[in-house]
């Protein structure tokens, strides 16, 4: 098991936990975060089976995520399908985050879950899930369609995790604790025996006091 805190941010805290399937040395299921300005992209990329081979293809779409990371969401899937045209191929779940306004955009293709949990009790639904198309990158491109953005309030959690994960990840986001305990614990208690697992958890830090809340009310 992995476990790994991303670098300061004003608008995002962020770790990633992981590890490969048991019996394997590699983990085809990885992620990457691209932090600009105000600006963060996060990927998690699920390459198909488990092994060397699973691992070379997320290698490509880490690569072409953190390449054109100044993309939207639509260029960087349709770049991504086209660069591991050559590979088993992957399923990935991509979010931009907006750390002036709150906003995030964002869609997957294929099974990488994602969820944003409220930590505001009294808003309804506490809860939404990210819009998963059908198909795998670099074999079957979809249509792709970009929902409406969710609005992000101050400490609200962003959470994506891989088909190795399986559970009630929003059991285990708590104010008061490090993301990179939260993402541990999800790992540590829902990640299956036959697959290759990972999680990553993000608390979103609004930076104008106030704005983003009052925007989404």
């Amino acid at each position: 098991m992995t476990a790994t805190d991303g670098p300061d941010a004003p608008f995002l805290e962020w770790a990633v936990a992981g590890r490969p399937m048991p019996g394997e040395d590699k983990s085809g299921d990885v992620a990457t975060v691209q932090t600009s300005n105000s600006r963060c992209v996060l990927a998690v990329i699920d390459g198909l089976g488990h092994g060397a081979e699973a691992a070379a293809a997320a290698a490509v779409a880490v690569s072409v995520v953190e390449r054109n990371r100044g993309e939207p969401l639509i260029p960087l899937f349709l770049l991504a399908h086209e660069h591991l045209a050559d590979s088993r191929g992957v399923a990935a779940t991509v979010a931009i985050v907006d750390g002036e306004t709150g906003r995030l955009d964002w869609a997957g293709v294929g099974n990488v879950n994602g969820v944003v949990f409220r930590v505001d009790d009294t808003v309804r639904p506490r809860t939404h899930g990210v819009f998963l198309h059908r198909g795998v990158l670099g074999y079957i491109m979809p249509d792709l369609h970009i929902p409406e953005p969710v609005q992000l309030t101050d400490g609200d959690f962003l959470v994506l995790a891989t088909d190795g994960i399986r559970g009630d990840v929003v059991a285990a986001l708590h104010p008061e604790l490090p993301v990179t305990r939260m993402a541990e614990t999800i790992l540590n208690d829902q990640a299956t025996e036959d697959d290759d697992a990972l999680v990553l958890v993000a608390r979103f830090r609004c930076t104008r006091s106030g704005s983003a809340r009052d925007r989404a009310r």
